[in-house]
């Protein structure tokens, strides 16, 4: 969830890492305020059957070879066990697909951009269209508005890490 688009929605590149060369591995650099970043889903995130791989694996930046989520943490530091942290996972997954399920229902969002990115947009148009006050909210948006907290209170709590 760290690369699909779940958990962030951009990784900064830090002072070690080569922008040319990620770029010919396929990152799509950005730089704002002279800040390298590339946007999240990660164009080197490889999915297949619910088994996801990095394509850059051995190259990826800095930032991304630091982070554990903390269930991966838990695990190594003999915290948790391996079946209790899959159990978190499939439970976070499962109300990202319920968020991605509600989206649907509401807008057609671009699936590369990051799941806060398209729950902002399905937020602000209506089925109409056009964009919306919190009172004139479609009831889906209220649905979607109170699964995504859910979601976001979960992966605060299971996954993210605190600086």
């Amino acid at each position: 969830m760290c690369c699909d688009g779940t958990l962030f929605h951009s990784v900064e590149l830090q002072s070690g890492d080569e922008p040319r060369k990620l770029s010919s591995l396929g990152l799509k650099l950005r730089s704002k305020k002279g800040v390298a970043f590339f946007l999240q889903p990660c164009s080197a995130n490889r999915e297949v059957n619910g088994q996801c791989s990095c394509a850059i694996y051995e190259q990826r930046p800095i930032r991304c070879r630091l982070f554990d989520c903390l269930q991966l943490r838990g695990v190594v530091a003999g915290e948790i066990s391996e079946a209790t942290a899959q159990e978190k996972i499939l439970h976070a997954r499962s109300l990202v697909a319920q968020v991605n399920a509600q989206i649907a229902q509401i807008a057609e969002t671009n699936p590369n951009r990051s799941l806060a990115h398209r729950v902002a947009n399905a937020m602000t148009l209506p089925q109409g269209g056009l964009a919306a006050t919190s009172a004139e909210r479609d009831p889906l948006q209220d649905q979607l508005d109170s699964t995504m907290q859910e979601l976001e209170s979960f992966l605060m709590k299971e996954f993210r890490v605190s600086a």
